[in-house]
């Protein structure tokens, strides 16, 4: 009498347009099952594009579900292997953020100038480098030129851009030089232009020997 229940409503399922696995599914049979008891009900064009609609929808019925399952365990997986990661370097001596800086500076510091300088788009690799700088290698921030490399599409938000990096690094626009603008059109268009901030460059006035000895400390951690 169950099975003959079952076989009612999967047919009335059916009809109504719902795939074999959802049937097979929500009536705790097998698709076979399902399959067998439904063989006989044609769907309707319309249902039929629906059914194959939904096979690519990724986050249809119980995707969904399973779905944000996955990235609830993916996003706890990965914050607990950085939280791991960060423990590994905690306290940092003097010595360990004198080595940090070298590296950093090795891989996107100037090195072929007279003078010391640094350019990245990151903030916070930014603050980096300049505490680096000044409290490695005892620069005086007074000392610390900054200048915004930004595409000439944002040349109408100079003021804005040099405003967010002085505030980003504490240094006043007075030590900012002259902006460069980069000339190369953009084929792509962004969704939010306002949060592009261009590159910012760091130069160093009166650098020339602080530069040898930047030179001299990657050498030192090139050849260990």
């Amino acid at each position: 009498m169950a099975k003959t229940r079952q076989k009612t409503e999967a047919r009335h399922l059916r009809s109504e347009g719902k795939s074999i696995k959802e049937i097979a599914r929500d009536l705790a049979v097998s698709t076979s099952t399902a399959s067998l008891w439904c063989r006989d009900i044609k769907l309707t064009p319309e249902q039929i594009s629906q059914l194959e609609k939904n096979s690519r929808d990724p986050y249809y019925g119980r995707r969904l579900s399973y779905a944000l399952k996955q990235q609830a365990y993916r996003l706890t997986k990965e914050k607990l292997i950085r939280s791991e990661a960060k423990n590994m370097l905690i306290n940092l001596s003097a010595r360990e953020k004198l080595l940090a800086g070298t590296a950093l500076y090795w891989a996107e510091g100037f090195k072929k100038d007279k003078m010391a300088g640094f350019a990245n788009s990151d903030p916070e690799m930014i603050n980096f480098i300049i505490e680096w700088l000044i409290n490695s290698l005892s620069v005086s921030k007074d000392l610390i030129r900054l200048r915004v490399g930004i595409n000439e599409s944002h040349s109408h938000r100079v003021e804005e851009i040099e405003k967010y990096w002085s505030e980003i690094t504490s240094i006043p626009n007075t030590q900012f030089y002259k902006p460069f603008f980069q000339k190369t059109s953009w084929k792509k268009t962004y969704d939010h232009p306002e949060n592009y901030f261009g590159t910012l460059r760091i130069r160093i006035l009166k650098s020339t020997d602080l530069l040898r000895k930047i030179k001299g400390l990657i050498m030192a951690v090139k050849y260990n």
